[in-house]
């Protein structure tokens, strides 16, 4: 099984729908930190507060207080460290682009992805999830459940982010919504079937599969 193949086989058995809706850029900025190390639940119920608090944008939390921030946060976990990066990253864009995070995201890819990478808290996953996702940037989101689904169906056998990344940008045209779409779906396919513990006999994939127990 190829990469197109694939993804054709996981469009055809699952709708995702809108897999991140937000309703904004800084919104998906904000999210992308929160879900780390949680449930989408968790970053969800953030938002909603910071939301119903009129606080979701960039200058609303450039200029709360770090302890209320930290209290809102707190459903999400980590909630001293999520909320230290949050504010910074705020802090960041009212500095440098008059609180515009388009002005980071449209930068050339690479450049915009190294000055995400010198915000503190934002990684590799999460600088593409910003691209991708908050950009409209082609940018693939080479996840650990992406590398899962690759390797156990001997589509691609690594487990280093880059040439995972590489693999499937090398596979598919630079088409940010195809990327979006690709990742959801595996994401989606990871998390009810493909777990750390597979669930193979509900997958629709095991004759294909050579992990399948």
């Amino acid at each position: 099984m190829d990469v197109d193949e694939l993804y054709r086989r996981l469009a055809a058995h699952y709708d995702v729908g809108d897999w991140w809706p937000a309703g904004s850029p800084w919104e998906v900025m904000v999210g992308a930190i929160l879900t780390q190390q949680t449930a989408w639940e968790n970053a969800e119920r953030v938002l909603g507060e910071l939301e119903r608090r009129r606080l979701l944008t960039v200058d609303g939390i450039a200029a709360l207080p770090i302890g209320e921030l930290e209290k809102i946060v707190r459903p999400a976990g980590f909630y001293r460290q999520k909320a230290r990066n949050i504010k910074a990253m705020a802090r960041h864009l009212q500095q440098r682009y008059g609180s515009d995070p388009m002005g980071l995201l449209s930068k050339e890819v690479g450049e915009a992805r190294e000055e995400l990478l010198s915000l503190p808290g934002v990684g590799n996953e999460t600088a593409d999830a910003m691209l991708l996702f908050a950009g409209g940037r082609p940018r693939f989101v080479a996840a650990v459940y992406v590398s899962r689904i690759l390797t156990r169906l001997e589509v691609f056998g690594s487990e280093d982010y880059g040439e995972v990344q590489r693999f499937i940008e090398s596979k598919m045209l630079p088409d940010p919504s195809k990327y979006a779409h690709l990742y959801a779906l595996m994401v989606h396919h990871a998390r009810t079937t493909c777990r750390s513990r597979p669930r193979c006999g509900a997958c629709f994939l095991r004759p294909e599969c050579g992990f399948s127990v």
